[in-house]
């Protein structure tokens, strides 16, 4: 899942004439110059001093300006009293944003309250009871601060100067932030002139364009993660990965921190055509129930067309890349080892994926050594893969193709899978009318805003590319939350090509200008191959899951596009006054077992003149 708000920037251009006011005309002599030069001297001074006495007194004819920052999360501050839905500060480059009340944050693949973010309970980490014991598990953060105040443990100030051993360590590197809204430029919300007030903040996250790829070449059953360049089938030897999973969603269940957990009911851990896939919870030849050895068949010998035909491009006996499951109206029965569309498909060895997430070190308290290669391996002196692992909020298998039976559930072909990779949406954008103001000298007009913005961008997966699929916003009531689906318009995936591979259930709808608006926090899509919902699964601690809902899938849209003025004209705001979930709320929803409103933004980033 990509990641950032976007504005329209102007471009400050010089003109060809710098320079101009510096030429002497020719033909003066050096006497006229000199002669001239107490003249010259004086008049300049006055100038000066006409200049002094104009000083600006009001930040862009007080007309609200829209800023986008991104950076280190410096400083994070909660409201004094810490109600659920409060709001407080952050500062990111120096610069100090006012949170509203009623914020949003968007994690990676999670959404909080911002007060939420500040609760140890959020994130205590989680390991399932099956896994080995820890030597030096992760460390929580505590409630508060070396001044007394709450900390999320993400701030840069939340870091302690000399952290002993089992302490919280801090959160390591550092956490990037971006955040957008608007700059009061004249205090209309009651704060100082100048105060600029967070609208959105998308994502927090270790760093924002972090990722990695490569061959799984061992996996650990035991501990529920895989290696990636490593010497094949040996454990210990590459870059551990483990899925950020408190839930058990994608195998046993761990996570150091479940603020940055993957998506475990829109999954974020599929094959690259938006099957779910995990890690098995028992080495093979021992069946997983929730993701069966079965279901990743193995390449037949050549000429073998049934079940499997042979891939020639793979040796034999390794596991197929591209296959189709059998359409199949209920899961398998007890014994039945046919590949079965209701489970999930297990990673393994050979898979080539992409992955993004949080660095950890191994130890929280240990610090970062160099490594000398031509030195034996000890306590020491360790490679960097033996100090740290990362915890994956995303994992894709992307050359990994795996399409379920076309048709539809009420035909009994089975479930069918999506995945969104990427939602983007204009939000229109119209003129502002900047009023007069004749103490300032300001006769007001019209800041134009010349394109506004209403286009869309949606683009994602699905495992039947034979079925349209619908495009969705989801509209939130502000008063009881509940959600509305609207159409914005439906799509054919693609087929695909050679012989049916090849980008086959792609879907890309992309509308130059259209009437989509309003805006929306969420994007659906759907296919009309229908919904389902799926078993039970196991969960964390041997616990029992409720399955996924398969043939739709629904995420955070992190891309809006805010049409701005041209150049010449004041910085104009952001329209966030014409986003509903921000200007009316999104109203009640579960914060720690509570049942809480989430309403309007307060203060609200002003958005007119």
């Amino acid at each position: 899942m990509a990641t950032a708000f976007s504005c329209q920037q102007c471009a400050f251009r010089t003109g060809g004439n710098r320079g101009r006011g510096h030429q002497i005309r020719q033909g003066i002599s050096e006497m006229q110059i000199r002669m001239k030069s107490p003249l010259l001297l004086v008049a300049l001074a006055l100038l000066w001093a006409n200049g002094a006495a104009a000083q600006l007194t009001v930040l862009n004819t007080n007309v609200p300006a829209s800023f986008a920052l991104t950076g280190f999360l410096q400083a994070a501050t909660l409201k004094p009293g810490g109600a659920p839905n409060a709001g407080g500060t952050l500062t990111v480059n120096n610069i100090t944003v006012i949170v509203p009340d009623n914020s949003v944050i968007q994690m990676p693949a999670h959404a909080l309250t911002w007060a939420e973010l500040f609760d140890p309970k959020q994130s205590a980490p989680v390991f399932d009871s099956s896994l080995p014991a820890q030597a030096t598990p992760p460390i929580n953060h505590p409630a508060n601060n070396s001044i007394g105040l709450p900390m999320t443990g993400l701030a840069l100030s939340d870091t302690p100067v000399n952290a002993a051993a089992g302490i919280f360590p801090g959160f390591f590197p550092s956490c990037e932030v971006t955040v957008v809204g608007n700059i009061d430029a004249n205090g209309a919300s009651g704060n100082p002139p100048g105060s600029y007030i967070a609208a959105l903040i998308l994502p927090i996250s270790q760093e924002i364009a972090n990722g990695g790829a490569g061959f799984i070449t061992a996996i650990d059953y035991a501990k529920g993660r895989f290696e990636v360049n490593g010497k094949l089938n040996t454990l210990g030897t590459g870059t551990i990965v483990e899925i950020n999973d408190p839930v058990g969603r994608y195998g046993l269940a761990h996570s150091p921190d479940p603020r940055f957990t993957a998506d475990t009911d829109n999954p974020t851990v599929t094959s690259g055509n938006g099957y779910p896939m995990g890690i098995p919870t028992v080495a093979p030849p021992a069946i997983d129930p929730d993701r069966p050895l079965f279901n990743r068949p193995l390449n037949p010998a050549p000429g073998v067309t049934t079940p499997f035909r042979h891939d020639p491009l793979l040796q034999v006996g390794a596991p197929l890349t591209s296959f189709a499951m059998p359409s199949a109206a209920a899961p398998n029965a007890p014994g039945v080892t046919t590949p079965d569309p209701w489970r999930q498909v297990p990673f393994m060895v050979g898979d080539f994926v992409a992955y993004s997430g949080n660095l950890y070190k191994i130890n929280p308290s240990a610090p970062v050594t160099p490594f000398n290669p031509a030195a034996p391996i000890g306590p020491n002196n360790k490679p960097m893969n033996q100090q740290f692992y990362i915890s994956a909020t995303t994992v894709g298998a992307e050359k990994v193709e795996v399409v379920t039976a076309p048709g539809t559930v009420a035909s009994g072909q089975g479930p069918a899978y999506m995945t969104l990779f990427r939602s983007r949406i204009g939000t229109g954008g119209t003129s502002l009318t900047v009023p007069a103001n004749p103490a300032l000298g300001i006769d007001g007009g019209v800041i134009p805003i010349a394109e506004p913005r209403q286009d869309i961008s949606v683009r994602g997966w699905v495992t039947d590319a034979t079925q349209l699929v619908d495009i969705l916003a989801v509209d939130v009531d502000p008063t009881s939350g509940a959600e509305t689906e609207r159409l914005l318009g439906s799509i054919l995936p693609e087929a695909g090509f050679l012989a049916g591979r090849g980008n086959r259930g792609r879907f890309r709808f992309e509308v130059g200008a259209g009437n989509f608006l309003p805006v929306t926090r969420e994007i659906l899509v759907k296919s009309h191959h229908g919904q389902l919902q799926l078993g039970n699964q196991t969960g964390l601690n041997h616990g029992t899951l409720a399955g996924l809902t398969a043939g739709q899938y629904q995420a955070p849209t992190f891309e809006f596009l805010v049409a701005d003025a041209p150049p010449g004209f004041p910085v104009s705001p952001a329209n966030f006054n014409q986003f509903p979930f921000l200007a009316k709320g999104e109203g009640t929803r579960s914060v720690g077992g509570t049942s809480l409103t989430i309403g309007p933004l307060t203060p609200f980033p002003p958005s007119t003149p």
